[in-house]
């Protein structure tokens, strides 16, 4: 397909979007037989004035950090210095309560580990700070399961917590010093940012997508992580906290393509292949990645192949890479402005899946 229609087709998706208050801006990037097209629309804030949305703007990823943050950490890490083995149990490496702690390091990487979803672990801290981790572990560590590890597929950011912390101790850094040594193997265009608080970083608030109004201090969110748990982390976890630019998130996709296939001598091509083939019973998630879903809701509208992995993230983006077909799709957006139950971004993530899976085709 020639390359301005391929960009007529994301605007008008995207200016669908817009018209429909799914979002007030959103930008795609798509790779596909060795291109990338990215298109943007829209006005990243509305009030006081209209902010059009430059294309190196920065979104709160939201849980995309998990694939791309945590994932790709244990990949590089795993990959380096193999100090952890995934099929071992967590409690070789941490000290956790007896049934925590017999639990294999990859049911809390797949989310079947039988922990809770989520818990208001915020509560239990008084003052932000990166360090909060421990009571959180402290806390998670209380909580009993809610099913037999390996009976379900639960989506659990307690587990992700738990794997932040795994890394920091066996590891011996903060998990943002991990990141960034991680990330470092990255052939990173000019214009991209992958990272954590934005701000501390010299960015403006100018610089980042504004998400929704908090709810506990009333005012907007803009380069200070959505999510209240990683905001009592200092903005840091391997849940939440990630910021990026459509070419930072990108950047990375195409690094994981290459390194499945590979071509990425930092990367263990078995570890890489082990994270995102893997597959248990009909659950939806891989090895930190969700998997295209048959029975149920599908983002992608069950239009990609098999051999598609990928993640949502509560504010509004998401990403899948076909691995069969060498095919990248992104979408970030700020589907909160409008609130946070605000859930047009379903039916519309649909949609934008199963009109763009045809490039692929080509």
């Amino acid at each position: 397909m020639a390359f301005y229609k391929v960009q007529s087709l994301i605007f008008s998706l995207l200016e669908e979007g817009i018209k429909n208050e799914v979002f007030p801006c959103a930008i795609a990037g798509i790779f596909v037989s060795g291109s990338r097209y990215i298109v943007g629309r829209g006005y990243k804030s509305l009030f006081p004035f209209l902010e059009p949305l430059e294309d190196d703007d920065l979104f709160d990823l939201a849980s995309l950090t998990k694939p791309l943050a945590l994932a790709y950490t244990f990949i590089y890490l795993l990959s380096k210095n193999s100090k952890i083995e995934l099929f071992k149990p967590i409690g070789e490496y941490i000290e956790l309560n007896p049934s925590l702690a017999k639990i294999p390091v990859f049911r809390f990487l797949n989310h079947t580990s039988g922990l809770p979803s989520w818990y208001p672990l915020y509560r239990e801290v008084k003052e932000h700070k990166e360090n909060n981790l421990e009571k959180y572990i402290q806390k998670i560590n209380q909580l009993p399961l809610e099913y037999k590890p390996g009976e379900r597929c639960v989506y659990s950011d307690l587990g992700y917590y738990l794997l932040t912390y795994l890394l920091e101790k066996v590891y011996g850094k903060p998990f943002s010093t991990l990141f960034e040594e991680a990330k470092s193997i990255i052939p990173f265009n000019k214009k991209a940012f992958l990272s954590f608080n934005p701000l501390k970083k010299g960015f403006s608030q100018e610089r980042v997508v504004p998400t929704s109004v908090c709810p506990i201090t009333g005012k907007i969110l803009r380069g200070v992580v959505e999510d209240e748990n990683t905001r009592a982390l200092q903005g840091v976890s391997g849940v939440a906290g990630l910021f990026g630019n459509i070419y930072g998130v990108l950047d990375i996709l195409e690094t994981l393509l290459k390194a499945y296939k590979g071509e990425v001598k930092e990367l263990s091509h078995n570890l890489v292949k082990e994270f995102l083939d893997f597959r248990e019973k009909d659950f939806t998630f891989s090895l930190g990645f969700m998997l295209q879903s048959h029975n149920g809701y599908s983002a992608t509208g069950g239009a990609f192949s098999d051999k598609t992995v990928g993640h949502l993230g509560f504010t509004g983006c998401s990403f899948f890479i076909d691995l069969g077909k060498d095919f990248i799709v992104v979408l970030l957006s700020n589907r909160v402005y409008f609130g946070r139950t605000n859930q047009k971004i379903k039916d519309f993530r649909v949609k934008f899946h199963t009109l763009l899976s045809s490039l692929a085709l080509r």
